[in-house]
C-alpha cells in the first residue's frame, strides 16, 4: 500500500470564486516524494464525494475538511499522506499524469 497527498480543487471557468460557477472537480493524488501523480475530473462534488465513500480513501475528517473548501471555493491537500492500494486507484479511475498537472487541472 502506497500513501499519497491528496488534492481537491474546484475548476470554474473565468476564475470565479463561486460555487455555482463550477463546472468540475478536480481530485489528484500524488505519490508520498512525488515519484508519480494521477488524477480526474468529476462533474460535482457530489459525485466525488460518493466515489470517495465508495472507494473508502478519506477519513471522514478529511471528507468534511475537503468539503468545507470547497463550498468556500478553496482547494484542499491533506494535511498527511494517506494510504491507498492499487484497487481503489483503479475504482476511481485515475490516470496517471504529471504532478502540477494532476494537481492543477
Amino acid at each position: 500500500m502506497k500513501r499519497y497527498s491528496v488534492y481537491v480543487t474546484p475548476v470554474c471557468d473565468g476564475g470565479s470564486k463561486l460555487m455555482a460557477d463550477v463546472d468540475l472537480v478536480r481530485f489528484a493524488v500524488v505519490v508520498d516524494g512525488g515519484t508519480a501523480a494521477f488524477g480526474r475530473s468529476f462533474d460535482s462534488w457530489a459525485v466525488l464525494r460518493m466515489e470517495l465513500l465508495r472507494a473508502n480513501v478519506l477519513s471522514p475528517a478529511y471528507l468534511t475538511h475537503a468539503e468545507d473548501n470547497f463550498y468556500r471555493g478553496e482547494s484542499w491537500r491533506s494535511p498527511d499522506t494517506v494510504p491507498m492500494t492499487d484497487g481503489q486507484l483503479k475504482e476511481l479511475k485515475l490516470k496517471s499524469q504529471p504532478d502540477q498537472k494532476a494537481i492543477s487541472g
